[in-house]
């Protein structure tokens, strides 16, 4: 709102121009440079930054029918403006953001996500000729023309790469309904990755249309100054486009993805803050003069000591100096052996020329300089760790460095290992996995040295399996051949140890389809993971000589809720039987390393749903709306923190939740499973509990 101008007569100038030479004469005289006031100006920029709501109308969605306005994806404005008229205002602006919709209904199943970059130019009307102009909101209408850059992806597979089918039932499955194996189909959950191209899709044969058109927005809001420069707007703009291709579906497209006729649109709804930058002239100063001389002036200013060390301000160089303390000719205390300490605070006034002194003028001696070189080395050795938090898994700790040690390679590999392989590396003691990426590697031992290695490697290579030494650092495997080839050729000759010949027995906690999280094994730091050529994954733990500690180790794996835990035992890299093992034993055994299904207690399996995650503070109405929620538990690592809604036993009760979470306002909410309290995916509890 403007203030009204303030008008004053002749007389009232000349009085107020009295006062003001009156209160100022003391200090000089007023000359006055410029008596034109500033002229206000019409051209007042002004720039916005925004943020609001994409809700689309189209035919995936069925014209957001059942949807709210404001309940989609969010997106931002950039907007430069200024006053054309007192009532008419021109706007460049810019948009980002995306657009998406999922259908879902009995009749088909689409979803699509767009991601759209505008940029045009709007009109802006205020109805100033219509309503008061002390008004504290101004509503405004305003329409305009821009264009419109899309590309649009769906989502039609998961993260493993299987089709979603959606059946009757509600659920999704990796076959059809009507497919002749459909008896063997699993079900499967959207990951909401839009990972194909509508476009390259090509579904309903419209070939390399163009991802781009034009649009005409509508739209209207209020504008309010909130001082200083600052106004505050809210609208909402219909973007009326002139293409239907935004979700690649159209009144041209083919069986069920046929839409209606109609080019599609979009609501943006925002708020934004804006600042308009001040254009009108500014008064001219007025300066000032002194009535002093210049003769008064100098004598001020060339005899002034301030310090009173007998040097003039003009020429001192030192001002401030303490009462008493002798200085050289440009007014600085004296420095007689040159230290950089002045006489008065040093206490060695004869130090050795380039010498190192501290504070008090003292010389540095070699075993100081040292100590203390050594005590700033020390406290600025501080590691500064800055890492992400995936949803799964336990929070990263700081490791300290590690030294290199010694260890023989007995196998890798990235797909499958033979039985007769399987069963060599498990009657190894001490044989531990290493993962880097999708390779594993089978090692033995951790040796200081390299000619203990290679002993080890002459008794690996006595049963039969080829070997290798490398070095471990910091969890990587390093080539040391060259290393180890002259101790090597010193070690020729020598036989395999005695240490094969032992008998080890292992807890088999399992075998799997699919590889598990690390997280279900949380606690065991023996685990031995080994993938063989039948396409199962196995897990062992334990390496014992004695039955009765193996067995042990097995009741201890069984109160942890692994069911399927039971023995096995090898020797001379073959299997042997529990009863050679020296175990008491009914019936036959089978000698292979079976694929005895995995299993973990079914009240060790729950799940729950992850509601959000975030990295720092949560803003305060999202706080409030996670609070309304009830059984929430927040799990924090690493300055992230997630939010988990819930405990079920069955996972159709989850998805339920999830749904009303959803409805809520948080579409990314999602389903995970929880084993002994540890967070895994779902479908990693789906296959502990064989479904």
């Amino acid at each position: 709102m403007r203030s009204p101008a303030v008008v004053l007569s002749s007389s009232a100038r000349r009085t107020i121009t009295g006062l003001a030479a009156a209160f100022l004469l003391p200090f000089g005289t007023i000359a006055q440079t410029d008596s034109t006031a500033a002229k206000p100006s019409l051209f007042k920029p002004t720039l916005g930054l925004g943020a609001g709501m994409f809700a689309f109308y189209g035919d995936v969605g069925n014209d957001h029918s059942g949807r709210s306005p404001l309940v989609s994806r969010l997106g931002y404005e950039l907007r430069a403006s200024t006053p054309i008229t007192s009532w008419l205002e021109a706007d460049l602006y810019a948009l980002h953001g995306r657009l998406g919709v999922n259908e879902r209904d009995f009749k088909r199943d689409l979803n699509f996500d767009s991601r759209i970059t505008i940029g045009g130019l709007q009109l802006r009307y205020n109805f100033l000729p219509l309503v008061n102009r002390d008004r504290v909101v101004e509503p405004y209408i305003n329409f305009g023309f821009e264009s419109v850059e899309f590309l649009t992806k769906t989502d039609l597979y998961d993260a493993q790469g299987r089709r979603y089918n959606y059946w009757s039932d509600g659920t999704i499955r990796d076959l059809p309904e009507n497919d002749p194996n459909a008896a063997n189909a699993v079900e499967i959950q959207r990951d909401y990755r839009y990972e194909t191209d509508v476009r390259e899709l090509d579904a309903d044969g419209f070939g390399k249309y163009p991802e781009r058109t034009w649009a005409v927005p509508l739209g209207i809001g209020a504008r309010m100054d909130i001082g200083h420069g600052f106004d505050l707007r809210i609208g909402t703009t219909m973007h009326f486009t002139l293409s239907d291709l935004v979700d690649g579906v159209s009144d041209k497209s083919v069986g069920e993805r046929q839409g209606k006729t109609g080019n599609d649109r979009f609501l943006y709804s925002s708020f934004s803050i804006g600042y308009t930058i001040p254009m009108a002239r500014k008064p001219a100063r007025t300066r000032f003069t002194t009535p002093l001389t210049n003769e008064q002036l100098d004598l001020i200013v060339l005899n002034d000591d301030e310090d009173g060390d007998g040097v003039k301000d003009f020429h001192d160089l030192c001002p401030g100096t303490p009462p008493g303390v002798k200085v050289d000719a440009t007014g600085c205390a004296l420095d007689g052996d040159s230290d950089g300490v002045p006489d008065d605070r040093d206490d060695e006034l004869n130090s050795a020329p380039g010498a190192l002194v501290d504070g008090r003028g003292v010389t540095i001696t070699d075993d100081a300089l040292l100590k203390a070189w050594l005590n700033w080395k020390d406290s600025a050795n501080v590691n500064i760790v800055a890492s992400r938090v995936e949803s799964f898994g336990p929070a990263r700790a700081v490791k300290p460095p590690v030294k290199r040690v010694y260890v023989v390679k007995v196998g890798t590999h990235t797909e499958g290992i033979s039985e007769e392989m399987i069963q060599k590396i498990l009657s190894i003691p001490d044989v531990r996995t290493i993962e880097k990426g999708d390779t594993t590697f089978y090692v033995v031992g951790s040796f200081d040295a390299i000619p203990e290695a290679l002993r080890r490697e002459l008794e690996m290579k006595g049963m039969g399996i080829e070997s290798v030494v490398m070095a471990e650092e910091g969890g990587q495997l390093i080539d040391v051949s060259e290393e180890s080839a002259a101790e090597r050729a010193k070690m020729v000759g020598m036989g395999a140890g005695d240490d094969s010949r032992d008998v080890i027995i292992r807890v088999q906690l399992g075998a799997f389809r699919n590889k598990l999280s690390k997280n279900i094994f949380a606690g065991i730091n023996d685990l031995v993971v080994i993938q063989g050529d039948d396409g199962l994954t196995r897990y062992y733990t334990g390496s014992y000589k004695d039955v009765n500690q193996a067995a042990g180790h097995r009741v201890s794996m069984l109160l942890k809720g692994f069911e399927g835990a039971f023995l096995v035992a090898f020797r001379e890299g073959k299997r042997i039987t529990m009863k050679e093992a020296g175990a008491r034993v009914t019936g036959t055994e089978d000698l292979r390393t079976r694929a005895t299904p995995g299993s973990v207690a079914r009240d060790k399996i729950r799940y729950r749903v992850q509601v959000a995650t975030f990295a720092g503070n949560v803003p305060m109405e999202t706080m409030d709306k996670l609070l309304g929620l009830g059984d929430l538990e927040p799990i924090s690592s690493d300055n992230t923190t997630r939010y988990f809604y819930g405990t079920f036993v069955e996972r159709r009760e989850a998805e339920d939740a999830m749904q009303a979470i959803r409805i809520k306002g948080f579409a990314d909410a999602f389903i995970v499973g929880s084993v002994n309290g540890q967070i895994v995916t779902a479908e990693d509890a789906d296959a502990l509990i064989a479904k």
